[in-house]
């Protein structure tokens, strides 16, 4: 019978050691422990067959440790699993660079454990295997085949068992493999998978934004992309690795990917994101309807516009209404990061490329692969980065930091800034020929106060998101004086100054309803003061407004102003104005107004 594996648990922790001890225990396992990164070191030996391994320890820590044994020449083959409570990607990428073979978070499952700690142990037996057998293979053929056989069957094992994504592809893109999860996530049966690409599958779309990514693992890199994809009409987004796979000359004649679901770890804090149902103002559905007809291109649009008017939501709306929809999204802000890591932000940088570079990190250039990248205030570079920049929009190929070897990558650059960038240029504080790459299609964001329309709009969509912030299970209702006041207010600080003017009017209010005191602004609209029951309201002639237009935005606001009174009861407040509730219905309707 074969003896019990024997499992190293590293952890400055007793309790944790004890803990995964006895997990281990239960799951057949042996284990050894050793209370910091030296002692890992020096209890390795040959009867170790995998190390759990804590990152954050005194001395060294995990992602050192995991380094020194894979520069070790007898140990370098043990996998290493990261135990830890760090759950962000830029950890996990240090992991993987360290060596990690795989990662589990804090609490840790039983479960899951047992999972990984198996499939890992059944991978290094069929490497170990392989290598075994190989030797063999120069004395006879038929035990070569023979040993190659088992090998296989173990490693369908793994492919089959494993819980995330996995994929083979040949030389043409074709799929050759596909474990279960991947045809039970998709809801596919393997014969119509065997033998088709990817455009043939999900779209052509998808197909074509792979075609770049999967071209560069055929020609011997290994490539981590995070990507959207629509399975069983429910949007995930997964983080993708592709290798290639070699045959014994070393030949390429595939690649391998395994995908898993982040899903829920990349649900960050709602937004109000503008769509093209949640404007009422005019000059916003030209701007959108602009933003629209670039998203049905590939070029560089350029959003010009004040601070905080809403760029980088139309620069992400263009995205999500673009061919590269299903690819990632990433936005920089340039005015944000110092000079001396701008560099490495955008590019990445290798290992040793300058002091504190220990690992090689992947810029958001790379990172945004077959996606969407925002520049946001463009104008806020400095001149080497400026230069840097245009020799990638010229040949769209670039080095890491440190680096020697150009990638290529295919990627949409949207920029956006507050700055005038015809006068930076004239100033020469912008590059003219950089302003003419960025200018190929410019969209001017109106500031708030152009579109004062859209703030009922917008105030619905941000009260309930805002409300939750703090901490109230119902957004209040504001008064009519309150929308008034935010109706005749300029807004010089545009959509950010109305979402903070919001948020602390929500901390101040009695937690039922917003009034004009609880905004602290000053408008120069005379709020209503006299007896109770009264109402009233700027109207501001506007010149290009018509008389229809005047009387609906007033029974708008005699509506709303109803519904208010009465708590929402429609009876109630058609009664209040006089009319029937027929009629009152009616006027809601037509007004788009929701109960």
């Amino acid at each position: 019978m074969n003896s019990p594996k024997r499992i190293l648990v590293v952890d400055n922790e007793e309790q944790n050691r004890d803990l995964l001890d006895a997990m281990l225990e239960s799951l057949g396992y042996e284990s050894e422990q050793a209370d910091c990164g030296i002692d890992a070191l020096a209890k390795l030996n040959s009867g170790i067959d995998l190390v759990l391994l804590d990152i954050m320890m005194p001395g060294i820590d995990g992602f050192e440790v995991a380094r020194r044994i894979r520069n070790h020449a007898e140990f370098r083959d043990i996998p290493i699993i990261m135990v830890t409570v760090l759950d962000g990607k830029v950890d996990r990428l240090k992991a993987v660079e360290a060596g990690a073979n795989d990662f589990i978070t804090k609490p840790v499952d039983k479960v899951e454990l047992g999972v990984r700690v198996k499939s890992l142990l059944l991978m290094k037996e069929a490497q170990d295997a392989i290598k075994s057998h190989r030797a063999a293979l120069e004395a006879e053929v038929e035990s070569r085949t023979a040993e190659l056989r088992e090998s296989e069957e173990r490693f369908r094992h793994v492919f089959e068992a494993a819980q995330d994504c996995m994929f083979i592809k040949d030389r043409d893109r074709r799929y050759t493999h596909v474990n279960p999860a991947m045809l039970a996530l998709f809801q596919m049966d393997l014969s119509r998978v065997i033998g088709k690409r990817d455009e043939e599958l999900f779209s052509i779309e998808w197909g074509r934004n792979m075609i770049g990514v999967e071209e560069r693992v055929l020609h011997g890199e290994s490539v981590e992309t995070e990507q959207r994809l629509l399975c069983t009409e429910q949007p995930l987004i997964f983080n993708f690795v592709r290798f290639p796979l070699r045959d014994p000359s070393g030949r390429i004649m595939g690649l391998c990917g395994i995908a898993r679901d982040v899903t829920e770890r990349r649900v960050a804090e709602s937004k109000v994101r503008i769509q093209s149902s949640q404007t009422g103002s005019d000059i916003m559905k030209e701007t959108l309807e602009l933003v629209r007809r670039a998203a049905e291109t590939d070029s560089v649009v350029l959003f010009m516009g004040e601070s905080g008017s809403g760029k980088d939501y139309l620069a992400e709306y263009l995205h999500r209404h673009s061919a590269r929809a299903a690819g990632p999204y990433f936005t920089v802000n340039c005015a944000a990061i110092s000079p001396e890591i701008a560099d490495s932000e955008l590019f990445g940088h290798e290992p040793g490329s300058y002091t504190g570079a220990r690992g090689r990190k992947r810029g958001l250039l790379e990172l945004a692969e077959g996606g969407t990248l925002l520049l946001n205030e463009i104008g806020e570079l400095s001149a080497d980065l400026q230069a840097k920049l245009l020799t990638f929009m010229d040949t769209r190929k670039f080095t890491r930091v440190g680096g020697e070897t150009h990638i290529q990558v295919n990627i949409r650059i949207v920029a956006a800034t507050n700055r005038d960038l015809d006068r930076d240029v004239e100033s020469g504080r912008f590059r003219k020929d950089l302003f003419y790459r960025f200018n190929v299609f410019s969209v001017t964001v109106p500031p708030l106060r152009e579109r004062i329309e859209d703030l009922p709009i917008m105030i619905d969509e941000m009260l309930p998101l805002l409300a939750q912030k703090v901490g109230l299970h119902e957004a209040p209702v504001l008064d009519f004086d309150a929308l008034n006041a935010l109706r005749d207010y300029s807004w010089p600080g545009n959509v950010r100054e109305l979402r903070n003017t919001l948020e602390r009017a929500l901390i101040l209010c009695d937690k039922t309803c917003i009034t004009a005191g609880d905004l602290g602004i000053r408008t120069a609209v005379a709020l209503s003061s006299g007896r109770k029951g009264e109402i009233s309201f700027t109207l501001h002639l506007r010149q290009d407004a018509s008389m229809h237009d005047m009387l609906t935005e007033t029974k708008r606001y005699l509506v709303m102003e109803g519904l208010r009174r009465s708590g929402g009861n429609i009876k109630k407040a058609a009664r209040y104005l006089g009319v029937t509730r027929d009629s009152f219905t009616h006027h809601m309707r037509s007004l788009g107004i929701h109960k």
